[in-house]
């Protein structure tokens, strides 16, 4: 496993970033993977369409839970009408294809296109969200599994 891999993943599961809860979001989801054990929540608050806050928070294995923390950097401050082309970037990233956004740390997350079992744990953070910013109170990437 690559070192910057692992040492990204590592550093974003032991110490993740947007940890939390908001008080009072615009925007909130949950998504859960119950055949893997991830459940996790991603609460937003939207002001002229740009994501000013993010938290998310629950239970998830180190790739959901890291993927989620990278997420945060990503996209709090960013126009919601970005974070579609920004999760298809990703998508594109951890299924072994070439981005054609810039991810910046969540590059790193490109060696999980060894891994395909493990591609719905990276993508549930990215559902959720995008759950959350449609209105879903609930999402999973179970359905989506390629194993």
């Amino acid at each position: 496993m690559p070192a910057l891999y692992r040492d990204i993943v590592l550093d974003h599961h032991r110490a993740p970033r947007h940890h939390g809860a908001l008080d009072d979001p615009s925007h909130a989801s949950d998504g859960v993977n119950a055949l893997c054990g991830d459940s996790l929540r991603i609460e937003l608050r939207v002001s002229e369409a740009r994501i000013v806050e993010y938290r998310f928070r629950g239970e998830c294995c180190a790739i959901a839970t890291a993927t989620a923390s990278l997420l945060g950097q990503a996209v709090q401050g960013r126009a919601v009408a970005e974070i579609a082309p920004l999760q298809q970037a990703f998508a594109a990233l951890v299924a072994g294809g070439e981005p054609a956004l810039p991810l910046g740390d969540l590059s790193a997350l490109s060696e999980l296109a060894r891994y395909p079992a493990r591609r719905k744990c990276a993508l549930l953070p990215w559902a959720t969200l995008l759950a959350a910013l449609r209105g879903d109170a609930r999402t999973t990437t179970e359905k989506d599994d390629p194993a």
